[in-house]
């Protein structure tokens, strides 16, 4: 990963510190991209720029709500999309008291990420006396959970032959059953249980170790990101919803969506901690 340029990083640190009491800032993971910008006097000329989007650790001394979507939005905002990121927020005192996998991810990004900022009075520390290891068997527990889960969730799905069932209830599943392959897939990759669940965020979570969200649920057309939008809509919104607020088509190509995900992604998983046991056992031998 490239280091964040001064300047950005000068940014980054003020956004965050403004708006929350920080003990410290990793940026952990980067994604750039170029793209072309249009003069208006000269359109014939047109200027390169680059868009980074940031994977950053913030540990604080305080709690806010929304901190997660607000301080991402003021990233965009200040950089003028130049930057956007995807922050994970934890209280310093969640240090103290971590299982095995969640203990190993803070110890892997403290120790290799880039520091971008750390209050020197109150900086966070892992009070352990050994290199954290994964913990594959709680991991493996945490996936059946989620896979029960998503089994309870699409059986009922595709065994509802009602033609008077709700499109928008079973789009809430679909979302249901889609937010719990996220985080089968993060806790298996990198060792991480998110405390923020909106589905873009665990998107492109996933997207800093795998493109999977980003081949089944693509968000660069109008049509995809209209689409996108039905998918990501949270389950209370039903609370307000009409009858067919959902078209019928859109709900349909979203089903197929999601069946292809499910399926995609429990052969990456399996094949993931297949990989991890492989690599304990040659360990131990």
């Amino acid at each position: 990963m490239n280091a964040i340029e001064f300047s950005q990083q000068k940014e980054l640190k003020e956004v965050i510190t403004d708006h929350i009491k920080t003990s410290a800032i990793y940026c952990f993971g980067r994604h750039a991209t170029a793209y072309s910008s249009s003069r208006k006097i000269y359109p014939d000329k047109e200027l390169q720029k680059e868009h980074s989007h940031l994977y950053l650790l913030v540990f604080v001394q305080e709690t806010k709500d929304n901190a997660v979507s607000d301080i991402s939005d003021k990233i965009i905002a200040k950089t003028q999309g130049t930057l956007t990121a995807t922050v994970l927020i934890h209280h310093v005192q969640s240090l103290k008291d971590l299982w095995q996998d969640q203990q190993f991810f803070f110890w892997q990004i403290m120790q290799k990420a880039e520091l971008l900022f750390q209050d020197i009075n109150k900086p966070p520390y892992l009070n352990i006396s050994e290199t954290p290891k994964r913990n594959l068997k709680s991991t493996s527990h945490y996936i059946a959970w989620r896979r029960n889960n998503i089994a309870t969730i699409w059986g009922w799905v595709y065994n509802d032959d009602d033609a008077s069932s709700s499109d928008e209830v079973k789009m809430s599943a679909l979302h249901q059953i889609v937010e719990q392959i996220c985080l089968s897939l993060i806790r298996v990759f990198v060792g991480y249980t998110p405390n923020h669940f909106a589905l873009e965020y665990l998107f492109n979570l996933c997207e800093y170790f795998t493109t999977i969200t980003a081949d089944f649920f693509p968000r660069q057309t109008r049509e995809d990101k209209a689409i996108f939008k039905l998918l990501k809509q949270q389950p209370n919104t039903l609370r307000f919803s009409k009858t067919n607020d959902v078209d019928y088509l859109y709900y349909q190509v979203v089903e197929e969506r999601c069946k292809n995900f499910k399926n995609q992604a429990e052969i990456l998983i399996q094949n993931e901690i297949n990989r991890q046991n492989q690599v304990e056992n040659e360990a131990e031998k």
